[in-house]
């Protein structure tokens, strides 16, 4: 292992030292601080050629860059403008290789993206995570994590063992495996969960959901933790109240992308979503790249300095408000790229199937599947422990509610199933389409 990996762990507790302690505070040092970090990441971005063009391209310079509001000015971001990037950088600087850390995602595109992190980078990620936990009410160092191995991990590593600290009582983590989250392996699952009984637990949404489903329909004691982080996946209201409901109302909601780690986190009780804003700048953009409370979350990361991810549409919508100078995010919404395709080659947001749940009680997972311009089938799962709305009520108010949107324009095939199984990328998707559109 090269010399710079070895350093990780300094630079977490270089950047542990030197975050924030907490996501609040006194509003305007929070500002004070994040316009600073804004201008010297702007300066140095101005530097790499990438960016230099884009300087170019909107006739500014790092001068006209002292708020995250002055990031209107910067041309947006897209992902396949970055995925080059990424690329282009990975295969001019093979010797940079061993030094470096690869999160690669695939998305709703299937397309896939390699996100290049330096170990400094990595370090002030991990440093966050820790940080907000223990802005949650997570102790890092008494408290027991019980989570998932990443998608980032070799699968052929062998397991890590506890350290000779872990196997003291600190910083105790229980790393598994989620291929068990499927059938009965699931009740192996639980038990392990119940035997090592964990202050927190953090898993895929859809693995969490199968855990908790399972628990009620074959009446197994769960054990609830402190807080649990459902994560990789947006929470829907259907999953919040499922969650919650078994595992109680510890529930920390964080937003993040592979390309950046998280930065946007709903705390037990909280009605609003925080912004980590000494690591990150957001903004909300309408349809015309204007300033809005409502739109396209566009992200700034104030810590990527090697490989800056600079006003970064992240496809995905919100809803905010601004106070004190700092913006607050009070909802946050599926990809615009979730998108019902129409034979006339009308383009329609899947959003407005998805709030059809919403007003929904008796299941714990929804889909909808777009399989041709004129089929639509919707896959349920019911909650086993609330029956105050029967099946074909549920499928009512579903069918009646794609028919007030589309009319007749869908044959609607509704599915009953146990639980919805994820998708081939370990994540659980409420709206697929498997229209193309050359068809």
């Amino acid at each position: 292992m090269k010399f710079e990996k070895k350093l990780k762990n300094v630079y977490t507790l270089y950047y542990l030292l030197t975050l924030h302690r907490h996501l609040d505070g006194d509003p305007e040092k929070i500002k004070k601080d994040q316009n600073k970090r804004i201008h010297k990441l702007m300066k140095r971005a101005y530097k790499i050629p990438f960016y230099k063009q884009r300087f170019i391209e909107s006739g500014t310079t790092p001068d006209d860059y002292h708020c995250a509001e002055d990031l209107v000015k910067f041309p947006v971001m897209t992902k396949p403008e970055l995925r080059l990037w990424m690329q282009q950088e990975w295969e001019n600087h093979p010797e940079k290789h061993d030094s470096l850390n690869v999160h690669s995602t695939s998305g709703s595109s299937g397309v896939p993206l390699k996100v290049l992190y330096t170990q400094k980078e990595q370090g002030c990620s991990d440093a966050n995570w820790i940080r907000v936990l223990r802005d949650a009410g997570y102790h890092p160092f008494r408290g027991k994590m019980y989570s998932f191995q990443t998608s980032h991990r070799d699968p052929n590593a062998k397991p890590k063992r506890d350290s000779f600290i872990q196997a003291l009582g600190v910083m105790r983590r229980k790393v598994v495996s989620e291929d068990n989250c499927v059938g009965d392996g699931i009740a192996d699952t639980i038990r392990d969960i119940n035997e090592y009984k964990p202050d927190m637990i953090c898993f895929r949404r859809n693995c969490l959901v199968r855990i908790v489903a399972y628990a009620e329909k074959h009446n197994m004691p769960l054990w609830k933790p402190k807080l649990y982080c459902p994560i990789s996946e947006m929470v829907d209201d259907v999953t919040r109240n499922l969650l919650k409901k078994t595992l109680g109302d510890g529930l920390i909601d964080a937003y993040g992308l592979s390309e950046m780690g998280s930065f946007i986190y709903q705390y037990p009780g909280n009605d609003f979503y925080y912004v980590a804003n000494d690591i990150a700048a957001v903004n909300v953009y309408d349809d015309n790249n204007n300033l809005a409370d409502d739109g396209r979350i566009i992200i700034t990361s104030l810590y990527k300095k090697t490989y800056p991810l600079i006003n970064y549409d992240t496809r995905d919508l919100g809803k905010s408000y601004v106070k004190d100078g700092l913006r607050y995010m009070t909802k946050i919404e599926g990809r615009m790229n979730d998108m019902v395709l129409h034979e006339d080659g009308v383009e329609s947001s899947a959003l407005m199937l998805m709030r059809i749940a919403n007003k929904t009680v008796g299941l714990s997972q929804f889909r909808f599947i777009e399989e041709t311009y004129h089929d639509m089938l919707i896959q349920l799962a019911p909650d086993p422990n609330n029956t105050s709305m029967s099946h074909e009520e549920i499928e009512k108010h579903f069918i009646d509610s794609v028919r007030e949107l589309y009319g007749d324009e869908f044959n609607i095939r509704i599915e009953w199933m146990d639980v919805l199984p994820p998708d081939k990328t370990g994540k659980q998707r409420c709206f697929v389409c498997n229209v193309k559109k050359e068809q």
